[in-house]
């Protein structure tokens, strides 16, 4: 388990700095939020990606991801490029976000009272977009790159396009659920925002989160039998080698004796629908409340849909 965490954070990492800049970017896009919300999260998120650049060069490296068996080793090359592109291209979007003193519902207002900037304003708006789209699509080909290396953990046909489409589905939420919740605290620095980008970041949370039940009622059976079939094939050899033991004796050093039972505090199906619970009935709750009174439900809810992302990595089964 220790030996897969690294893995698990590189994942996690990946997830949030893409699935925040998409909505952010669809945010600059709409031109709902101000400037100062743009400038600061589009450098928070260059940051966190670097960060993200750096975990996968150490602890996710083709080399590494190699030594998993059931990973698909074809695919592992090809995901330090489009990760690597996607850094690189949110430099220049974040450079002429900067530059950009009109960026925002700001600009949006004053572009209608001053047209002498006005070619000025759309040609580094443009540019902007188009550096921002192309980080957005970067981003796009690493999820896509990263459902294809852990594909083999479902079965062919839907189960493996299910297992891709998670990814994306969990980019979307998980970074929907950061970008909703500095959204939401930045109301109180600006009051009189308007609630829509708030509720268009949760109506993507909403979206991610009820994508991600789909997936998991319909390929999560289908996940199961893969894994089950391949933690079954090593009881083969230890029959085969049962003669060879029995004949060579060895110490037996027991900790515990074997007709104890195992005591847990919950079964295996309580912590099933345990996860079921915090995973999608909570999230879908709280998301609805902050779509019908953004203003009532920002902050708990969005911190309540965060658990969500927190309990479903807890656990990758990549061993």
């Amino acid at each position: 388990m220790l030996l897969t965490l690294p893995l698990i954070l590189f994942i996690v990492m990946t997830e949030l700095s893409i699935g925040a800049f998409t909505v952010l970017y669809l945010l600059d896009w709409r031109n709902q939020v101000k400037r100062s919300f743009l400038v600061t999260y589009a450098i928070i998120f260059l940051i966190l990606t670097g960060l993200t650049v750096l975990v996968q060069q150490n602890f996710s490296t083709p080399e590494l991801l190699n030594t998993f068996a059931l990973l698909d080793k074809a695919w592992t090359g090809y995901l330090p490029l489009p990760l690597l592109l996607f850094l690189l291209l949110m430099l220049p979007y974040t450079i002429l976000l900067w530059l950009d003193k009109k960026a925002g519902v700001e600009g949006k207002k004053k572009a209608e009272e001053e047209e002498g900037e006005g070619t000025r304003r759309s040609s580094l708006r443009l540019l902007r977009l188009l550096s921002g789209g192309l980080a957005v699509l970067a981003g796009l080909v690493t999820l896509f790159v990263l459902g294809m290396i852990f594909r083999p953990l479902a079965t062919s046909g839907l189960a493996g396009a299910i297992t891709v489409g998670s990814f994306f589905a969990s980019a979307l939420a998980l970074g929907g659920v950061l970008t909703a919740m500095w959204l939401g605290h930045w109301y109180l620095v600006t009051p009189a925002l308007s609630e829509k980008p708030l509720q268009f970041a949760t109506t993507l949370v909403l979206l991610g989160v009820l994508a991600q039940l789909a997936f998991t009622f319909t390929g999560g059976s289908a996940i199961a039998v893969s894994q089950s079939s391949n933690t079954a094939k090593p009881a083969v050899t230890a029959t085969a080698t049962s003669a060879v033991s029995a004949a060579t004796p060895a110490p037996r050093a027991q900790i515990k004796p074997t007709d104890v039972p195992v005591v847990t505090p919950l079964s295996t199906n309580a912590i099933s629908w345990l996860r079921i619970l915090v995973a999608f009935v909570l999230p879908l709750r709280e998301a609805a409340a902050i779509r019908n009174d953004a203003r009532a439900a920002r902050c708990a809810g969005a911190a309540c849909l965060y658990l969500y992302w927190r309990l479903r990595h807890s656990s990758i089964p990549v061993e």
